[in-house]
């Protein structure tokens, strides 16, 4: 499939590589396109450089992975994604007048959710942001499911969380159903999903039990779209620069 990243830092690039290696078709873009060049021609064939506005137009699905403080000209420069399966990789922090980071946004809610209302035609998963972006290149070596780490998931949308769980196994991790895009604060920073860090299937799974509320079984949404290969083939920190 085609996916066009919005901020191609460690995790956007380092994602981006090893969905090229799966067979994937990946577009890096920055505000300074120029800059992404080693990293397109290190990505090898499948690998093609652009802005913003360039990632929008040709990805199926965005992975969205700008710092937060860029969360908003990202936006801009990406245009309403209408259509559009988005990977929401970002975290809620900034840097505090003591120079630690910390959560910028109410606890009621979660960048994940408030990414959705800004983009209100588009279909928002959140994913990646438990995993350490340092991590992210050697997954791949991990080749046994039982070795794999886990990446949690949580969306509104059914046929979008397919394609984002095989998204998931393409880069070496093992996808994990969360539920409802309300479970992206424990996926973000300082929520206990995020905390847990990296940890294997069976350990992801008790700590889900523990945490999931019986709403979370409420029917999720599906949109007549045009992504039958994208579920056929799934049913077998990051710098905005």
């Amino acid at each position: 499939m085609k996916i066009g990243i919005i901020g191609a830092g460690k995790v956007g690039g380092g994602l981006g590589k090893l969905w090229i290696r799966a067979g994937h078709q990946v577009l890096f873009s920055s505000r300074h396109p120029k800059r992404l060049r080693v990293l397109v021609e290190e990505a090898g064939l499948g690998a093609y450089l652009g802005g913003v506005g360039d990632a929008a137009l040709f990805g199926d699905v965005i992975l969205f992975s700008p710092n937060f403080w860029g969360v908003d000209d990202a936006l801009e420069a990406a245009g309403p994604l209408k259509g559009k399966t988005v990977i929401d990789v970002t975290n809620p922090v900034e840097w505090d007048p003591n120079g630690r980071m910390v959560r910028s946004l109410p606890q009621p809610t979660s960048a994940g959710e408030e990414l959705a209302k800004k983009l209100p035609n588009a279909r928002v998963v959140k994913a990646f942001s438990t995993i350490p972006a340092s991590f992210i290149p050697h997954a791949i070596y991990r080749t046994g499911r039982l070795q794999r780490l886990v990446v949690f998931y949580c969306g509104d949308c059914q046929t979008s969380k397919v394609i984002v769980h095989q998204l998931i196994a393409d880069s070496g991790f093992v996808g994990l159903d969360a539920g409802r895009l309300r479970m992206a604060k424990e996926l973000e920073a300082q929520g206990r999903m995020n905390q847990a860090g990296l940890i294997g299937i069976a350990q992801a799974k008790r700590l889900l039990h523990q945490l999931t509320d019986p709403i979370q079984n409420e029917p999720l949404s599906r949109h007549d779209v045009d992504q039958s290969a994208f579920v056929e083939e799934a049913s077998t920190s990051a710098i905005y620069i």
